[in-house]
């Protein structure tokens, strides 16, 4: 060991208390507006808020908004950013005060009396008031969009303000260029600090003892104490300037005081800095907040914004006093001091009180392992072969053998049997004095490079090797895990053996092999290094990051790892093989290619517990199109813009669901789930989407809720959002009401149809029964009528043989045996055609003419183009009004008469047939002609009116019949009858009259 060093390593240990942190940097290029920061907040719903001399800036961890003129703004220098509780922000840009929410902006209008005073700071009272500081005009209070003066507010004293600052009590501090003002209960009063010259106050915030600490431009720091002492804090007490821009007191109750030349953070009464040298990319800090989830955020005058990572990682380089960056082994002495390896500079004290090279006997500068023996000995793996230091000094060993010159991989201490290498070549063990003891090589089976030695509680030696797992017990080796490169290994406080390797994690579980990837990434699947802390928790060293996992979380599928990258802390995320050292006090260490990292798991242990972060749905697509959903609710949220009471008509309803949380550190890390209360029973599988669809809902009540975590396992309230989807008419009630009601109406319609039906049916029967019998009658009366008919006639015809009268004798029995053949077949049917009945007639009035030759004239006559063949009638209808005509009105008279049958239409569907004689009329008839003949001529023209009637009735012909009436000369005189009957020509439209016949023709109703 070379003495000269220790004066320059004396000289660099003030060096040793500073260390490199972690600062994430978001500057132009990244989407800031400005580099030029100027005030920070948060919203509720967790977006950060930059205000920069260029516009407002608002981040969610992956996307930059931008807000400046063209968004509403009208001044670009934004002074002062105040978070609304009721959501949004307030943003002071020069002289104006605008709000901004849910995408809208609102400007306030100050006082016109003061139109040239700029907004230094926004607060609230204790009632939720907003508080308006101004440069030159005091502080003004906006009350329901009015805008006044603080009430007796000491304009002409304390007009110049810089800070506004609630305290916990509801006093307001009024930080002036001219000192401290305190208001409370209406009254006003100066806090006196202990200069005589009252301080300009530019910053002032209070921690969670009541100590309030007030921020100077020029005069340091001042802490108000409950008990009424006041402390300072100068430059001569640590802080790098007395000039401080912003004070914040963090959720550890740490005070971080801004300044030109860096951060200053006072815990406990020390005072610690941060600027370049402990890694800021730019120490010219201007204002800084604490986020809802505990991360420091710095904005800098030409810098942007810095996120400060944190102190759970910090990173010791050559700027600190190593030896190298590249630091291969740690190892600690009997003392507890650190002796690192190194790539290429040998062996160095973490103190940097020591460095040993070839020159001091090593046997190569580049050191892949190191350990401390049951002896208190350090051993060293070189390039070319082992050493061992004892008291800080390179000590030969006794007999090493062909072990020399190898390249020593990997060390491991049996305190029986001595020290195990891992060799390039093979395996190898030495005593405690360096004496080889036995060898193994390759074609023995030990495999080639052997990494990482480690061995369980029965004995057996499980090695880490290029050709994969091997294990060694009793002098044989087995093969484990063939054609993987393993790099390291680690045993869980379970037993269980955890095997890096080139492809991704293993964990030996029972004799057999779990796999795992702790990313998707290439580099995080290349695992250089794995150590299990004092908690039994594993963390694996990577190419691209540093992971922390539960074993037993990770075996039973109930978690992930947990990743660590420069967003983290960490400078350099390339770990080297095996570089790793878990210390007495728990920390633990780790070499890396851009230093000794060393990781502190108390301070890391309050950001891991931060609740996860809350999610927020922000938006609502139907059929995955914006949608502007004002006419389907019942209103719009002012906060959130979504609708509220929303009802979906059933033919829209695909919904895409959009929502996110904020993370503003890892939003990569971020895993939702969610569901649909009323479609899915459970919640769906986790994912990194921000949205979610839904199709072909059917109607009903509905709430989409999400929730989201940072490492699989603690989740956050859910968010949630309530709609329905509305049935389609066919399934609502009042449809169900009507159908209802339509139902009853068409059943107790139906019923009376029916029920009319078959009164009608009943009816017809017995219209028919009485048509059967009034046609029986007529056949009766025919019959009867056909007697005297038939012996009249047949004495005619002897009268005209006696009178050897042959042609009136041929005639008239040729007219008679035409009229009989007639007469028979209309007694067949019930109806005929009127051209059959009119020749029927004629036939009849032939014969009677020829009996009575000189006692009456006729004439039949029909209209041209009267269908005569297409009209209905019952059968026989016309006789019985001629004769009675004949027989009742011509032959009582002494002188001749006449009869005259006329057809004609009486309008475009209607036949008129009058039948008219000259006779004596109807009183004198009835006076003249004798019982028997009377009812009988009066039957028949009855039964033929009922026939009439039936028919009507039974809607198979319609016929109307007036008569037999007088007729009457102007002086009253009777002059004849008339009888007139009308014949609607579609009278058979709708039933055939041909269907009535005799029972036993056609079953009626059923009967026969």
């Amino acid at each position: 060991m070379r003495t000269a060093w220790l004066m320059p390593l004396l000289l660099s240990a003030t060096l040793l208390q500073g260390q490199q942190y972690g600062f994430t940097r978001y500057a132009p290029k990244d989407g800031l507006a400005q580099s030029q920061v100027r005030c920070i907040a948060q919203e509720t719903n967790g977006h950060m808020w930059f205000g920069t001399i260029g516009g407002a800036s608002r981040f969610d961890g992956q996307v930059w908004e931008n807000y400046g003129t063209r968004e509403g703004l009208q001044d670009l220098q934004v002074t002062a950013l105040l978070e609304e509780p009721n959501e949004g922000i307030w943003i002071a840009a020069g002289t104006h005060l605008h709000r901004w929410w849910n995408g809208r902006s609102q400007m306030h209008d100050l006082p016109a009396e003061w139109p040239d005073a700029r907004i230094t700071a926004l607060a609230h009272d204790a009632k939720g008031r907003l508080l308006i500081a101004s440069e030159g005009a005091g502080v003004w209070r906006l009350d329901n969009g009015h805008c006044a003066m603080l009430d007796d507010y000491p304009r002409d004293t304390a007009g110049h303000v810089r800070e506004l600052f609630l305290a916990q009590d509801h006093t307001l501090y009024i930080g002036l260029r001219n000192g401290l003002l305190a208001y409370s209960n209406g009254s006003y009063r100066h806090v006196t600090l202990d200069k005589e010259e009252p301080p300009s106050v530019s910053a002032i915030a209070q921690d969670g003892q009541g100590t309030l600490w007030v921020g100077t431009f020029g005069d340091g720091i001042y802490a108000l104490e409950n008990s009424g002492r006041v402390r300072r804090f100068t430059m001569a007490n640590g802080l790098l300037q007395d000039h401080i821009r912003d004070l914040i007191v963090d959720r550890r109750g740490q005070v971080w005081a801004c300044t030109k030349f860096g951060l200053n953070r006072i815990q406990d009464g020390r005072v610690r800095s941060y600027n370049i040298h402990q890694g800021m990319p730019n120490d010219n800090a201007w204002c800084m907040w604490e986020d809802v989830q505990g991360h420091l955020w710095v904005g800098t005058d030409g810098g942007g914004v810095l996120r400060f990572a944190g102190d759970a990682f910090v990173t010791l380089t050559t700027r600190e006093g190593l030896c190298s960056d590249l630091v291969m082994s740690v190892v600690s002495d009997s003392e507890g001091d650190l002796w690192l390896g190194t790539y290429g500079s040998g062996v160095c004290r973490q103190d940097a009180m020591a460095m040993l090279t070839t020159s001091d006997g090593l046997p190569n500068n580049t050191i892949w392992c190191g350990l401390r023996d049951s002896r208190g000995q350090l051993w060293f793996g070189t390039s070319d072969g082992p050493c061992r230091l004892v008291d800080g000094k390179v000590l030969a060993l006794v007999d090493p053998g062909a072990v020399m010159g190898q390249r020593i991989l990997s060390m491991y201490e049996d305190p029986e049997t001595g020290i195990w290498l891992g060799a390039r070549e093979g395996l190898y063990l030495l005593d405690h004095d360096g004496r080889l003891r036995a060898s193994y090589s390759t074609q023995e089976g030990a495999g080639r490079s052997i990494r990482s030695i480690r061995a369980s509680r029965n004995g057996t030696l499980w090695l880490a090797t290029a050709d994969g797992l091997r294990s060694f017990h009793r002098g044989s080796f087995s093969r484990i895990l063939e054609d993987t490169e393993v790099n390291c290994l680690s045993w869980d406080q379970a037993d269980r053996l955890w095997a890096g390797t080139n492809n991704g994690l293993y964990c030996l579980v029972d004799g057999g092999l779990l796999h795992f990837d702790l990313a998707s990434d290439p580099g995080a699947q290349i695992i250089s290094l794995l150590s299990t802390d004092g908690e039994g928790r594993v963390w694996a060293g990577t190419n691209n990051g540093l992971f922390r996992l539960d074993p037993e979380a990770l075996v039973t599928a109930k978690g992930q790892a947990v990743r660590f990258t420069d967003t983290d802390g960490l400078l350099s995320t390339e770990f080297n093989l095996n570089a790793t050292f878990l210390d007495a006090h728990g920390r633990i260490f780790f070499g890396s290619s851009g230093g000794l990292l060393i990781h502190h798991p108390e301070r890391i242990r309050h950001a891991l517990q931060a609740p996860p972060p809350e999610v927020h749905i922000t938006g609502l697509r139907s059929f995955l199109r914006p949608t502007d959903w004002a006419d389907r609710c019942d209103s719009l949220s002012i906060r959130t813009g979504l609708p509220m009471g929303l009802a979906l008509p059933h033919r829209r309803n695909h919904i895409t669901f959009d929502f996110k949380c904020v993370e503003l550190v890892h939003p990569e890390r971020v895993l939702y789930r969610y569901r649909l209360v009323g479609s899915d029973e459970e919640w769906l599988p986790s994912t990194n989407a921000r949205y979610a669809s839904y199709g072909s809902l059917p109607h009903g009540d509905y709430t989409f809720e999400a929730i989201a975590s940072l490492d699989g396992r603690t989740w956050s309230a859910p968010a949630q959002i309530h709609f329905r989807v509305l049935p389609p008419f066919w399934l609502t009630w009042w449809f169900f009401a009507a159908s209802a009601m339509v139902l009853t109406v068409l059943a107790y319609g139906l019923y009376r149809v029916r029920r009319a039906q078959r009164e009608r049916r009943e009816r017809t029967r017995h219209l028919m029964l009485r048509s059967r019998m009034l046609r029986l009658e007529q056949q009766a009366l025919n019959a009867h009528m056909n007697r005297h008919f038939v012996f009249n006639a047949l004495n005619s015809i002897q009268y005209y043989i006696n009178r050897q009268d042959r042609i009136s004798a041929n005639r008239y029995l040729t007219s008679f045996a035409r009229l009989i053949r007639r007469n028979l077949d209309a007694s067949q049917s019930d109806t005929t055609s009127l051209a059959e009945e009119l020749e029927r007639l004629h036939l009849y009035l032939e014969l009677e003419h020829m009996r009575f030759k000189d006692k009456f004239h006729y004439e039949v006559k029909v209209e041209p183009g009267t269908p005569v063949d297409q009209v209905r009638i019952p059968a026989m209808m016309l006789q019985p009004y001629v004769e009675n005509s004949i027989w009742h009105g011509i032959l009582p008279m002494d002188r001749s008469g006449s009869v005259r049958i006329a057809v004609a239409r009486a309008s475009g569907s209607v036949i008129r047939i009058t039948v008219t004689d000259d006779g004596i009329g109807l009183s004198a008839s009835r006076n003249a002609r004798s019982s028997a003949d009377g009812d009988h001529i009066s039957r028949g023209i009855e039964i033929t009116k009922g026939r009439a009637d039936v028919m009507r009735t039974l809607d198979l012909a319609r016929i109307d019949i007036r008569g037999p009436e007088e007729i009457l000369d102007p002086n009253g005189a009777v002059k004849g009858t008339q009888v007139t009957i009308e014949i609607a020509l579609n009278g058979t439209s709708r039933k055939d009259p041909e269907k009535l016949r005799t029972a036993q023709e056609q079953p009626i109703f059923g009967t026969s």
